[in-house]
């Protein structure tokens, strides 16, 4: 893990981690809703995770899902 990827690892489990928990193995970034961890996102970059965060998120609080 480079230190830029430890980094933004970091700043996503302290945005998120009350409702996912996150992690990056061999490279893939990986995110599971605590409330349903049949619920995964994964993502190639910090970035992308972030953004799938985001909207995941957002659909949670509208709709319940």
């Amino acid at each position: 893990m480079t230190s830029e990827d430890a980094t933004a690892l970091f700043h996503l489990r302290c945005l998120w981690d009350s409702a996912y928990a996150i992690s990056l193995t061999d490279g893939i970034w990986v995110a599971r809703r605590r409330d349903n961890p049949t619920r995964v996102l994964t993502a190639d970059t910090a970035p992308e995770l972030r953004w799938l965060l985001r909207a995941d998120y957002g659909q949670w609080l509208r709709t319940g899902t």
